[in-house]
């Protein structure tokens, strides 16, 4: 800003016709005069002053006795730029000694001009904050949509990976990568639910064959065993009960099979939670008094639920049996039935070590076993079982440590008829 106003003052004495006059300071006052009577900027200032420092133009009242002094002591070849403040002003001019010992000073008021000047950021800072708030009100709607998209496809995965294989990403293909990413999502997903069908489809296949000649099989060692003794008996007692195992491996595969992929007949009737619980406390009061454990049922009789009876009787029941055959050391094994925003909770909780908390998830898958099977006898399809027809019902299998034991639960949604 100093800049420009000394490129303002050379011009303006380049303009003016007092070249001639600046041997006097009385003769320059005169014509100082008549080029007044032009000026049209009010902030600008021409001062002509004696050989004792008295002002000879009219505009004495822009400048103080102390301003004078300084002009005075920079009253001196050559010409410089002088710097008068004040409240409100600041004088920002060129002094020039006059020939008689007078001074010329030709000055601009350059306050109001730096406080135009501050203006500049403050709109430029306000232009930038209107641009950027712009840019946020297009783009925000767009990030939402894309959050909203990633957001999708994440729970879509989610549901996939906790068994709900008919899960898909809701997609549009508007030639956009999230679109893309879905539809190759949907192919890899489809994909893996038709070989994971397959691999079932053969399963439950190569069981069904091998069950017919392996119960012919079964009868015909039974036949022979009753014609022979000794450890012959002994060895052929022994294969029969092995076919047995097998048979019960296969029914079971056969059974999980039919679950998981719906084909099992199943339909969904109000059941009363004490009723359920009470049928299977029944059935399992004799293995649990052998082991010197108690059953109890926590439940009210005023509670109902949706489901299909069979399965879920089934399911309660696989839970109870494992709670016994691997929690042998409970006092206590707890049958519940409770509810909560709209969801029924049927649980089982023993009070054995329970399951290492790195393994929850791994035991509900097919085969796998934390125990041999000289321990327990089984295959370990107990627990895959009980998470398809949880599937089936739009459920899913919780297993939590209770600390001592196991806690088991199936989480149903209570309302749901279809």
């Amino acid at each position: 800003m100093k800049s420009h106003v000394r490129g303002m003052i050379f011009e303006n004495i380049e303009n003016q016709t007092l070249k001639t006059a600046f041997s006097s300071s009385n003769e320059l006052a005169e014509k100082l005069k008549n080029e007044n009577k032009k000026e049209v900027r009010k902030d600008h200032f021409t001062f002509i002053f004696d050989e004792n420092g008295r002002i000879l133009s009219d505009n004495s009242q822009y400048i103080s006795n102390q301003h004078i002094a300084t002009l005075q002591q920079n009253n001196i070849n050559p010409p410089s730029i002088i710097s008068l403040e004040n409240n409100d002003m600041e004088l920002l001019g060129l002094l020039v000694p006059l020939a008689d010992g007078g001074m010329y000073f030709n000055a601009y008021n350059i306050q109001p001009m730096i406080q135009q000047t501050r203006i500049i950021p403050l709109m430029t800072g306000a232009g930038l904050l209107a641009i950027q708030l712009m840019i946020l009100l297009i783009s925000l709607p767009f990030s939402l949509h894309n959050l909203y998209r990633v957001n999708h496809i994440i729970e879509a995965l989610e549901h996939y990976a906790k068994g709900k294989h008919s899960v898909r990403v809701d997609y549009k293909n508007n030639g956009d990568e999230f679109g893309q990413l879905g539809q190759e999502i949907n192919l890899v997903l489809g994909r893996t639910q038709r070989l994971m069908g397959e691999v079932r489809d053969i399963t439950s296949h190569v069981a069904h064959e091998l069950r017919t000649p392996l119960t012919r099989l079964q009868h015909k060692l039974i036949n022979i065993s009753e014609r022979v003794e000794g450890e012959e008996l002994k060895e052929l007692e022994q294969a029969i009960k092995e076919t047995e195992q097998i048979q019960v491996l296969f029914r079971s595969i056969m059974r999980l099979s039919e679950v998981e992929t719906g084909q099992v007949s199943h339909q969904k009737n109000k059941i009363n939670a004490y009723e359920i619980l009470h049928e299977v406390y029944e059935y399992y009061q004799p293995l649990a008094e052998n082991y010197d454990i108690q059953l109890a049922i926590e439940a009210s009789k005023k509670h109902f639920f949706y489901a299909d009876k069979i399965l879920i009787f089934q399911a309660i029941a696989n839970l109870l049996d494992n709670a016994i055959k691997y929690a042998p050391e409970s006092k206590v094994i707890t049958l519940s039935i409770d509810s909560s925003l709209g969801n029924t909770f049927i649980k089982v909780t023993d009070q054995g070590k329970g399951i290492p908390d790195e393994s929850l998830e791994f035991v509900t898958q097919r085969f796998k076993r934390l125990s041999s099977k000289n321990d327990v006898f089984g295959h370990g399809l107990g627990l895959t079982l009980i998470r398809a027809i949880a599937s089936l019902h739009n459920g899913e299998l919780i297993l939590s440590n209770a600390q001592p034991g196991l806690c088991a639960c199936l989480k149903l949604n209570s309302n749901e008829i279809n």
